[in-house]
């Protein structure tokens, strides 16, 4: 049961943060004024992109998601500390950035881990059974 809801926990985020992630960037890629924010929107659909793989691998049990989510988990880290300092202008704080960008990889943390332990079982029954 408390896999299952993991698991549910876990798609919930890789789909939400993909699609939002593809939009948002989509959206947002003439805004960027400077590299570092340029950096911040290649980021965000960075981990639109992986969100969204990573969660059809985890549908389909693939062992591979493991790594699309270590790297969705890397872009879901960096975005939010490089966003607060360069788009929070003089009020921002490298304490805020490294909160916003903590709380974040305790999040990708999750999945990852979530993702190793859903996938790694499954596919050591299919090659057991094939």
């Amino acid at each position: 049961m408390g896999k299952t809801i993991a698991w549910a926990i876990s798609l919930l985020f890789l789909l939400f943060t993909g699609f939002i992630g593809v939009y948002n960037a989509i959206n947002e890629w003439h805004d960027a004024g400077t590299p570092l924010q340029l950096s911040v929107t290649a980021g965000v659909f960075l981990y639109g992109i992986f969100g969204l793989a990573t969660a059809y691998g985890l549908i389909r049990r693939r062992r591979w998601s493991l790594r699309t989510a270590i790297a969705w988990g890397l872009c879901i880290a960096y975005v939010p500390g490089v966003a607060v300092m360069s788009y929070g202008g003089n009020d921002a704080s490298p304490g805020s950035a490294i909160a916003a960008s903590g709380a974040a990889a305790l999040i990708a943390l999750g999945v990852v881990w979530t993702t190793d332990r859903m996938t790694r079982h499954h596919e050591v029954s299919a090659a057991a059974k094939g």
